[in-house]
């Protein structure tokens, strides 16, 4: 005899029932037991625990605690999210901060995204001289040449890192670096400091400082970073744009990170 109910005609297919659960579990921030949901979806209690334990198992959901039998979203759900954030959403929380850093600096300024296996630019203030063109919304940075994807690249795991950067590179001037094994010592050097530089290394005569945007719990994918001249970004006033671009950064991740758990609240 057939099933009268959606509740349970969902619930007699198994993939259903993981994504019933993550709805469930999305509603109680705090936290809700195995014997809750089981309760909600009409499953015995060893069947619900067992069904959250495999959630549990690839990091979909977590204990809300550490001395509790109560369940929340995990952080690698949550980093999904984070990663299918679309540019509009970043772009819209981040362009009065990147404004700031424009006024502050009198340089062009950009937030960079990486994006599966490239690093390109979504969003830019700039003063109307020859930087403009060259930082256009969609500009893919090169890896191993621009301070933007260094700032990113710095802070992923080596197994990336070496995907990108150990293989024939492209050497766009006489600065380019693109030896492996001197790219990594630079991004060690990155990772500590927070800070990356690109100085003639893509476009003769150009310069870049940058920082990541770095948000608890989620994967690096954006930095910010300033760029110009040699003269007027290195130069002139080098010390105080590199503590200008680390500060904006760090400003940034905050106000990120914020409306990224709004959002997450939202979304679930």
């Amino acid at each position: 005899m057939a099933k009268s109910t959606t509740t349970k005609a969902a619930t007699e297919k198994p993939l259903e029932r993981y994504v019933r659960i993550l709805e469930i579990v999305a509603g109680f921030p705090d936290g809700i037991s195995g014997t809750a949901v089981g309760e909600m979806l009409d499953l015995p209690k060893a069947s619900a625990y067992r069904l959250m334990k495999s959630l549990a198992d690839v990091e979909l959901i977590e204990p809300s605690g550490p001395k509790t039998a109560n369940f929340k979203l995990g952080r690698r759900l949550e980093r999904l999210l984070f990663s299918g954030a679309s540019d509009e959403w970043f772009k819209a929380v981040a362009r009065p901060t990147l404004q700031e850093l424009s006024e502050k600096t009198g340089q062009a300024c950009f937030i960079a995204r990486l994006a599966g296996d490239s690093v390109r630019s979504v969003d830019m203030v700039a003063p109307d001289n020859l930087v403009r063109a060259y930082i256009v919304p969609g500009h893919e940075i090169p890896a191993h040449a621009g301070a933007s994807a260094k700032a990113i690249l710095a802070f992923q795991d080596p197994n990336f890192i070496a995907s990108m950067l150990d293989k024939p590179l492209k050497r766009f001037t006489a600065a380019t670096k693109v030896d492996f094994d001197v790219l990594v010592e630079e991004l060690q050097l990155v990772r500590k400091t927070g800070v990356a530089y690109c100085i003639g290394e893509d476009v003769d005569g150009f310069a870049a400082i940058a920082a990541p945007i770095r948000i608890d719990g989620q994967r690096t994918q954006h930095s910010l970073c300033v760029t110009g001249t040699i003269q007027g970004i290195i130069d002139t006033n080098r010390e105080l744009n590199v503590a200008l671009v680390r500060r904006m950064a760090e400003k940034l991740s905050k106000i990120l990170e914020k409306q990224f758990q709004q959002t997450l609240k939202i979304a679930v």
